[in-house]
């Protein structure tokens, strides 16, 4: 086969493939070339450990867990591998690279993007996924990808430079090793972890040397590993294995004041705000989160392999976009986080409540709440609003009013709305 060019085969599952382009397509996540892709490339061959109709479900799929049962790899719900290859802006002939190869499936829709002129490598730490990902992009006919094998921190120099990187694992800073290896008037993509909310963000550079955003999502990753790994702490709360809190910005939370305000009563708080959809509430979590940086973020998770207990699960879905904490000064500890109501869908609106949990949660959701009205008055600002700007160390400029900077090692980063 021809770089980019994948063979259908006789896999009887055209139709299925079909729908899915095509739903992607008129969500609007998608565009005719995008799209395109998704109808070429056959996912059900590189995810050989499902039934093969369940791989043309617009859902992610868990490819690997560790001893704990959590995730280490799986293949993106095809809504946000749309979503992110249209922030990409793939166009024939381009050099592509990968860092985080999974099953090898995000890569054969690359090569298809950027045809038999273009080439994609990609790159991934795990050696038992690079065989896999090999063997899936043969069975698929793609000869248009180089698979690497090593950590993702160091891109692949030999192969450089890039007029596209695209980062599939949440990431927490952007090594130089990265921004070395793109090109003059490239684009580099990834998620980013900003105060424990993985964004993705196409950057682009500006003339003064810094990145500048050229659109943001809200998305969810599985965490870099290696040199790269950021260094939010993650605690185990209650019996193990199980459930688990990432800590990001913020001072340190004690595991078990924290699992027992969990497993306590809500206080629910009022916001006086309706909302129409699960992405406005992100919105509002998003906003509550960059404007509030003396409390502590966190996001709950657990296991993946199907073994959570009832319990784990409902204190899982307590806060399911992530909260908030604080500890007092005598100790005690509160938890907030905004509520997701059982009848919110894409169509409807509903009240937005915010629930706090332990001895002073009560006090914090109360705070949120009324915070949530300030979002309000500023025109319910969102991700797609957000700018961010990567700056080389020692390098930063005045920032606007409002503006929450985060040092980094290698950047220094600023995210913000415009106020006019």
């Amino acid at each position: 086969m021809n770089a980019g060019s994948v063979s259908e085969g006789t896999d009887g599952l055209a139709q299925e493939r079909a729908r899915l382009a095509q739903s992607l397509r008129a969500s609007g996540r998608a565009g005719d070339v995008v799209s395109a892709a998704f109808l070429t490339v056959p996912r059900h061959l590189f995810l050989p450990q499902i039934e093969a109709a369940q791989a043309y479900r617009d859902e992610a799929i868990l490819v690997k867990s560790d001893a704990e049962g959590l995730p280490v790899s799986a293949s993106s719900q095809p809504t946000m591998m749309a979503i992110m290859l249209e922030q990409l802006g793939l166009a024939a002939g381009q050099r592509v690279l990968e860092i985080g190869a999974g099953t090898g499936y995000n890569a054969a829709l690359m090569a298809q993007l950027v045809g038999d002129s273009g080439s994609v490598v990609t790159i991934d730490v795990e050696p038992d996924l690079v065989a896999q990902a090999r063997a899936n992009l043969a069975a698929a006919g793609c000869a248009g990808v180089t698979v690497s094998c090593g950590d993702g921190a160091d891109g692949v120099p030999d192969r450089a430079p890039y007029d596209r990187i695209i980062v599939t694992v949440g990431a927490w800073d952007l090594p130089t090793q990265w921004l070395a290896q793109l090109g003059v008037g490239g684009r580099i993509l990834l998620p980013i972890a900003v105060r424990g909310i993985q964004l993705s963000v196409a950057f682009a550079r500006s003339g003064a040397g810094a990145l500048v955003s050229t659109s943001v999502c809200r998305c969810s990753f599985i965490r870099m590993t290696g040199a790269a790994a950021g260094p939010e702490s993650i605690v185990a709360l209650g019996p193990q294995p199980g459930l688990h809190a990432l800590i990001a910005d913020g001072p340190t939370l004690d595991a078990d004041l924290l699992y027992d305000a969990l497993c306590g009563p809500a206080t629910e708080a009022a916001t006086g705000l309706r909302v129409g959809s699960i992405a406005e509430l992100a919105d509002l979590d998003l906003w509550l989160t960059l404007t509030e940086p003396d409390l502590t973020r966190l996001n709950l998770f657990g296991r993946h392999d199907g073994r959570a207990s009832k319990d784990q699960q409902r204190i899982a879905a307590l806060i399911p976009l992530g909260g908030h904490a604080r500890t007092g000064r005598s100790g005690e500890l509160a938890v907030a986080g905004l509520a997701m109501p059982s009848d919110l869908t894409e169509h409807g609106a509903t009240d937005a409540t915010v629930n706090g949990y332990g001895p002073d949660g009560a006090a914090l959701a109360a705070h949120l709440a009324e915070r949530a009205a300030v979002w309000d008055a500023l025109g319910r600002p969102g991700a797609d609003r957000l700018t961010l700007t990567a700056h080389p160390p020692g390098t930063l400029p005045p920032t606007p009013v409002g503006a929450l900077v985060i040092a980094r090692p290698n950047v220094t980063l600023v995210a913000g709305w415009p106020t006019a």
